[in-house]
């Protein structure tokens, strides 16, 4: 009697030869059960019953699976670690810095001890499951996660992965201790904006803040009105979501009859935005109206009149990310958690975040003045 195999089981044959290597897909399908199970079966990780874990190891070494070669030469190596930026943000200079941050981590990270790599993913849902399948493999020995969303599925991710993270931001409802903080000081540099612009005299105040899907353009919006509120000011703010969606808030927004005399901007895209449809309107910056770009950069000082910015220290944010990655792995100084706060495993009195990057003084150029009449 022929011995029958399991229905849809690849032959191991098939991964005789180096093109043909099996995935957690083919152990899946060959177990009998969904890649997640695999997943969590060779991560080592509880939920999976004795003999769901037997049957899944057992197809793994009939099907000869292994993890990739870049993954094993992690044990002899320099670790690797991926650095996974989703791209669907395209608007503004915050949606291509991730290379001028590779460039400063670059400076921390020793060739001897660690490998950077740059992932680009259409969505979070995608690089969630790239990052699941990544670590399975074992290709990465860590992650460093940036632009962080208000409801991020690679967070999701890694709070379901025992894999070291360092995450460029704050993470919207708290962290496990385990995970490596990098921050920019927004709140000091948004009550240098607040103060500056009520010292020139401005009463009216508008913010075209970015996506509502981010962390940070929110963060920044609350520490405007705070410091503007401190000195008896409203701030209005508007969705500036895209070129067309800005556009299309400024246009009312600049001319009514009670409008702004100075409006600040998430990035410096969307202030030259602003530069375009106060001139269409005919109002003159900055003599009609101020305008503060928030993320320098060499557009903001290439414009007519040259725009009034807050720095982004984009480089420095990349050692400090260098160093808490280094951290992270046990390559470097002490590990650090993230702030306490509502979902932290962190006890209140603890360490401060991994890194927090002074943003610097206001660069002050043509954009800004007193208001009309002050």
């Amino acid at each position: 009697m022929v011995p029958t195999s399991r229905p849809n089981r690849p032959d191991v044959s098939d991964y005789s030869t180096p093109a043909r290597r099996p995935t957690i897909v083919d152990v899946a399908r060959a177990a009998g059960v969904s890649t997640a199970v695999v997943s969590y079966t060779l991560n080592g990780r509880r939920g999976v019953s004795a003999a769901t874990r037997e049957r899944v190891l057992r197809a793994a070494d009939e099907l000869g699976w292994r993890p990739a070669t870049a993954a094993r030469s992690l044990r002899s190596g320099p670790a690797a670690a991926a650095l996974v930026v989703v791209h669907d943000q395209p608007f503004g200079t915050r949606a291509a810095f991730p290379l001028d941050l590779v460039t400063g981590a670059l400076q921390t990270l020793g060739p001897d001890t660690l490998t950077l790599a740059v992932h680009v993913a259409g969505s979070t849902a995608e690089a969630a499951q790239l990052m699941d399948r990544w670590w399975t493999e074992r290709r990465y020995a860590a992650f460093v996660v940036t632009g962080v969303r208000a409801d991020d599925e690679r967070l999701a991710a890694l709070r379901s992965l025992p894999a070291p993270a360092v995450v460029v931001g704050t993470a919207p409802d708290g962290a496990p201790a385990t995970w490596q903080h990098v921050v920019l000081d927004d709140g000091d540099a948004f009550e240098q904006v607040g103060g500056f612009l009520a010292e020139l005299g401005h009463r009216r105040v508008a913010m075209v803040a970015g996506s509502e899907r981010l962390v940070s353009p929110a963060r920044r919006a609350a520490a405007l009105e705070v410091a503007l509120a401190r000195r008896g000011i409203d701030l209005r703010t508007v969705a500036g979501d895209g070129p067309e969606r800005a556009a299309a808030a400024l246009r009312p927004l600049l001319a009514a009859a009670d409008r702004p005399t100075a409006v600040v901007t998430d990035d410096d895209a969307t202030a030259g935005l602003v530069l375009d449809v106060a001139r269409r309107l005919g109002l003159d910056v900055p003599w009609d109206l101020s305008v503060v770009a928030g993320t320098d950069s060499p557009a903001c000082y290439l414009t007519t009149p040259s725009l009034t910015a807050v720095p982004y220290p984009v480089e420095e944010l990349g050692r400090a990310t260098g160093r808490a990655l280094r951290s992270a792995l046990g390559t470097g100084p002490g590990r650090r958690g993230p702030e306490s706060g509502p979902g932290s495993d962190r006890a209140p009195g603890a360490e401060p975040p991994s890194g927090t990057v002074a943003v610097g003084r206001l660069v002050v150029r043509g954009s800004t003045a007193p208001p009309p009449g002050g």
